[in-house]
């Protein structure tokens, strides 16, 4: 293990400072007004012996994204006072993990998503045993782990390139795979928590319309070989 990623690093004070002062100030393209508000919370955990991020599968019970990997969170309630209320909330109402065991650390940047504004909320939620968690199965499939070490692993990094012209991060040493919004966050979240070490980098939109996974080598060609690529 790179010792970068070793939980005295990536957990101390200093680096926490770090984090919070990048990802408060971490760009994300302009949002929509007038759209409902959601929060996701990002929990970063320690399994296995390795810090990673805990992800959850929706359940097939659910009406939108159902199957898809995500991270807890949900639409803001009323009752709600602020938008890390809310991902703590979900976050108990999906996997029944407590308020007090939750050490927040810092929420980001509202990221637009279709017709929804969706703000990730970094926290810290101590040793996690999968097996263990008490899923909600009204909303949510399953959860699992992926290390750090292997979300910053180049081969297990690819990009997905949507029809709206995106190019968003995909990342495969999960169970299940990471892509899409989920896969953004993780990207912004991984950048702004390990940036010495992940060295993984999304900065293109193409305009031509492909749908599939590639490697990044391959994606490094493409990038090279087209004209049609802008900057976001």
């Amino acid at each position: 293990m790179d010792p970068g990623l070793k939980a005295e690093v990536v957990l101390s004070e200093s680096n926490r400072k770090s984090f919070i002062e990048k990802f408060k100030k971490y760009q994300i393209p302009k949002v929509e007004e007038a759209v409902p508000e959601a929060a996701v919370l990002v929990p970063l955990c320690m399994h296995n012996g390795e810090l990673g991020l805990l992800y959850t599968l929706r359940s097939m019970k659910l009406t939108t994204n159902r199957g898809q990997v995500s991270f807890p969170g949900g639409k803001r309630d009323k009752e709600d006072a602020d938008l890390i209320e809310t991902a703590l909330r979900e976050t108990w109402e999906e996997l029944k993990i407590p308020k007090k065991k939750i050490d927040v650390w810092a929420k980001g940047n509202t990221i637009g998503k279709y017709d929804i504004n969706v703000t990730p909320v970094l926290a810290y939620i101590g040793e996690i045993v999968v097996e263990d968690l008490e899923i909600n199965p009204d909303e949510v499939e399953e959860a699992f782990v992926i290390s750090l070490q292997k979300l910053c692993d180049p081969e297990l990094f690819r990009f997905t390139r949507f029809q709206n012209r995106l190019i968003l991060p995909s990342y495969l040493g999960g169970k299940h795979r990471v892509w899409g919004f989920t896969g953004a966050i993780t990207h912004i979240i991984l950048e702004c928590l390990i940036p010495d070490i992940y060295k993984n980098k999304l900065s293109f939109v193409q305009h031509k319309v492909v749908n599939e996974s590639i490697p990044i080598e391959t994606e490094k060609k493409l990038i090279n070989q087209k004209n049609t690529m802008s900057k976001i």
